[in-house]
């Protein structure tokens, strides 16, 4: 899948990417199951290919602009194109932009639209369209995770909104129907605008949107049947919590997928193994999001039908601290927090040399910018006590940790961290909730600790977590100076002067620990040996789905 990746992508999911879920649930249009589904052939009535592919939980939002989850973004980048894709190897590509020229003082981006590429309505793909859809973005009656992409335009503040959204957004000049300009404040490194604004996107058509209020974009009612749409599939219907049903856009630009239907299914973990087996699925999906159970790894090399694919880890689990708490407010506790908890200890029981101590949000997989000099926090709950101590911590202050199911190896390490927490005199009392439930709590600010996942790829994307105010800052935190870093890395183009700036915001989420940043566990995927090479899950996914391919129909 085209994860965001710039940041995370997120997933969170590049880019930045929070494996969270947005408030409501999507409504569900149909029932029924795809076993029963399939016989009927493809979503036309006619026969051809099929093609299932899973994940762990069900999708809150098909709307590419509020969505808030990496299970939405899995799902919407098959029916919704953003301007180009990323590959594990770090090359950006065409997709709905068919070419991209940057001006020699990289402040001026222009994006050429693939002269095909229509919506499934019959109607052009435009730059009007690019246009609209960054205007929402940066509309600040628009709920969006992904408004401080826009913050490097010009026409936006510091948070990606618009300074004047009764006007059309400076930052964004149509030239013609297939071609438009990204105007920046100041000279933009081409790889975070690329990451960002051309993969972290989905571009909508404002033919169908247009007459839709602002403050009504959230619950309109297309995106719970979204018929028009641009990308390599279309949707048919959705299940709530059991299956998504795509089927080919049969006149998309890069080509008819060969898969006639599509089935993304919400399997709990403990199904995936019997699912692979019975040729129910065909793949995992994504890492973070559909990742076979660690239990259940060893008894794939059984399957004669299924091949094992580990890929380098892209969701980085950890514990977000909220900040508001006036407990929790100072960095030396939440320090003496990470110091309180045996994360080592945790990948080794828990991932059984399958991933790695984190040591921050930013994903390894940045070669350029992730900062190998930086260490995690020792595990020392000597000292931890010692710090909490001189701190004058409330010890008897009930503490709320919020553990989401889903995630087998998450779940089985919140009684773990609850254990040595409570070793330092911490009375930590854990929750458990569905994931939709504990993301809610969450964003409600309902809890002291909560455990998430997400990622990033280029360290400013950290900005969408802990940036003032940022979308997905839900532990509250707020360092001025952070955001200065976060402002200063968005507008280098210099990749050795960004270099320093990101080695400088690592460092300063490291010391100030809003989050406690737990392990990276590698994706454990695996696909069924009819599926074609392009649909073999990569660290970002699946990638390029309108070359997905099997063997023959299911």
């Amino acid at each position: 899948m085209r994860r965001i990746a710039a940041p995370a992508t997120a997933a969170l999911l590049g880019v930045v990417l929070l494996v969270a879920a947005c408030g409501g649930a999507a409504t569900p249009v149909a029932t029924g199951s795809p076993s029963a589904a399939k016989t009927s052939g493809s979503a036309t009535g006619t026969a051809g290919k099929t093609l299932s592919i899973e994940v762990w939980s069900a999708f809150d939002s098909f709307n590419p602009i509020t969505a808030q989850s990496g299970y939405d973004d899995s799902a919407i980048s098959l029916m919704y194109d953003s301007l180009d894709w990323q590959s594990p190897d770090g090359k950006f590509h065409p997709l709905l932009a068919s070419s991209w020229d940057i001006s020699p003082d990289s402040k001026t981006y222009t994006f050429h639209i693939n002269p095909q590429a229509e919506w499934t309505d019959g109607q052009p793909v435009t730059a009007s369209d690019v246009a609209y859809t960054l205007q929402l973005m940066a509309d600040p009656k628009v709920p969006t995770k992904l408004g401080s992409y826009l913050s490097p335009l010009a026409g936006t503040n510091g948070s990606g909104q618009s300074v004047d959204p009764t006007k059309p957004l400076a930052g964004v000049k149509v030239i013609n129907s297939k071609t438009f300009e990204l105007l920046m404040k100041q000279p933009t490194d081409p790889n975070l605008l690329l990451s960002t604004l051309g993969n972290g996107i989905y571009i909508v058509p404002q033919h169908v949107l247009q007459s839709v209020p602002d403050t009504a974009f959230v619950k309109a009612s297309f995106f719970q049947d979204p018929t028009v749409s641009d990308g390599p599939f279309k949707f048919v219907k959705y299940v709530n919590s059991q299956y998504l049903q795509l089927a080919a856009n049969t006149s998309y630009y890069l080509g008819k997928p060969p898969v006639s239907t599509l089935y993304v299914k919400i399997v709990p973990p403990t199904s995936i193994l019997p699912e692979l087996r019975d040729g129910e699925i065909d793949a995992t999906l994504s890492p973070g999001e559909s990742d076979v159970p660690l239990q259940d790894w060893p008894s794939l090399t059984t399957l004669s039908n299924v091949k094992q694919d580990p890929v380098p880890g892209t969701t980085t689990q950890f514990m977000m601290i909220n900040t508001a708490k006036p407990y929790l407010a100072s960095a030396k506790v939440r320090d003496a927090i990470a110091m309180a908890i045996n994360v080592p200890e945790l990948v080794t029981a828990l991932l059984k040399g399958q991933g790695a101590v984190a040591n921050g949000p930013t994903l390894p997989l940045n070669a350029t910018y992730y900062d190998r000099s930086l260490q995690p926090w020792p595990f020392d709950p000597t000292k931890a006590k010692q710090v909490l101590q001189a701190a004058n911590f409330p010890f008897s202050q009930p503490l709320k940790l919020l553990v989401p199911t889903g995630n087998q190896i998450r779940q089985e390490s919140g009684p773990l961290i609850q254990q040595d927490l409570q070793a330092v005199g911490l009375n930590v009392q854990i929750q458990q909730y569905d994931f939709a439930t504990s993301l809610a709590q969450t964003k409600a600010g309902n809890f002291d600790f909560s455990l998430i996942g997400g990622f990033t790829v280029d360290p400013a994307g950290n900005a969408i977590y802990f940036a003032c105010g940022a979308p997905l800052d839900y532990g509250k935190f707020c360092d001025p100076n952070l955001d200065k870093l976060f402002q200063a890395s968005d507008s280098t183009a210099v990749v050795s002067q960004r270099q320093k700036i990101n080695d400088e915001i690592q460092q300063t989420l490291h010391d100030e620990a809003p989050f406690v940043f737990l392990y990276t566990p590698d994706g454990l995927m695996a696909y069924n040996t009819r599926v074609n090479e392009a649909a073999v899950p990569t660290a970002y996914g699946m990638l390029e789905p309108w070359l997905w391919d099997v063997s023959g129909p299911q």
